[in-house]
């Protein structure tokens, strides 16, 4: 039993890796693609790029630093838990990409989690608290505070650089944009990869000692690498659906705007992961930032419905992988209590 679920386990950890690629690639492509900053092609490729070089970054250099914020009982129960935890984010995943929602894997994985433990709890199996912090670290600040402060950060930062380039020809004015988008690109791309290879790599960690399997370096750095590539993979395989929302539909901006937000939304990703280490989302980020910036101009081209289902869908997030984990969990239960 416990071998079997090891081996759903990683495939179910493989699957969340590659959809996190996928669902979240245009995160750092969707606006430079939409202002010509680059090609598609050229976009999905360096975002992959790089997504695989900070998951390599996360679970090589930064693993003495990785935050133990997830902890489930090691056996067959903390399986289960990470199992459904993991489809739930699959699911959830999928399910916004089809309907062109940008979504927050982080905030599906902690749903999931919680789901599982409170199902574990509800058919007898023990009373299991996933998280060694704080809910409020993982919901209230990023779900409602980083990007609210993005989205005003974004809307003030384009007066003074509107200042600066004001006397400037347009045509320069745009080429500089471009440049900054494809920067910005990569470095979005970059924190996206160190944060989903954070998460991996806790996720393996506790699934090794859930199923009592001994955790060796040459074990990590193989799947890490492996990982790695298929968050790359995915990342290449990446559609504009999701983008095509929050870079066409949700407002109209134009490269300078668009330099703006996606340099605010590399800004907040870098300070947040690396000076308060707190995990957040990149969608909340760039499309709060896309948003901050692209309403402060003469015409603002906002679609206040678009807003409000992408906003529903961040609420959301959580309570539906709960959900869903939890009616995962519940159907799976009669074989861990047989």
């Amino acid at each position: 039993m416990t071998a079997t679920l090891f081996a759903l386990c990683c495939l179910a950890l493989v699957g969340f890796t590659f959809i996190t690629g996928f669902h979240d690639a245009p995160n750092g492509t969707a606006i430079p693609v939409k202002t010509r900053a680059l090609t598609p092609r050229i976009a999905l490729r360096s975002s992959a790029f790089f997504n695989f070089m900070g998951f390599l970054i996360a679970g090589t250099l930064l693993m003495p630093v990785t935050t133990r914020w997830l902890t489930v009982p090691h056996n067959n129960i903390g399986l289960s838990m990470a199992l459904v935890s993991l489809l739930t984010v699959c699911i959830w995943g999928m399910l916004t990409w089809w309907y062109r929602m940008p979504s927050s894997s982080t905030h599906a994985l902690l749903g999931g989690l919680a789901g599982g433990a409170w199902a574990a709890q509800a058919v007898g199996l023990g009373k299991f608290n996933p998280f060694n912090e704080p809910l409020v670290l993982f919901a209230v600040i990023p779900l409602v505070i980083a990007p609210l402060l993005l989205f005003v950060f974004s809307w003030a930062a384009v007066f003074p650089f509107f200042g600066l380039i004001h006397r400037v020809y347009p045509s320069t004015v745009n080429q500089a944009s471009r440049n900054v988008l494809s920067l910005s690109n990569s470095l979005i791309s970059l924190v996206h990869g160190i944060q989903t290879g954070q998460r991996a790599v806790i996720i393996f960690a506790v699934m090794l000692l859930s199923a009592e399997y001994s955790m060796q370096g040459s074990t990590q750095i193989i799947a890490t690498i492996f990982l790695a590539l298929i968050l790359g993979l995915g990342t290449a395989c990446g559609s504009s659906r999701i983008g095509y929302t929050f870079a066409h539909q949700m407002v109209r901006i134009d490269p300078f705007r668009g330099a703006v937000a996606q340099s605010s939304a590399a800004l907040a990703l870098v300070l947040l992961q690396f000076l308060l280490g707190t995990p957040v989302s990149s969608s909340h980020l760039t499309a709060s930032a896309a948003l901050g910036s692209g309403v402060n101009q003469r015409f603002a081209s906002v679609r206040h419905k678009i807003v409000l289902r992408i906003i529903l869908t961040w609420v959301i997030t959580i309570p539906a992988s709960f959900a869903i984990s939890a009616i995962l969990f519940l159907a799976f239960s009669p074989l861990l209590s047989a």
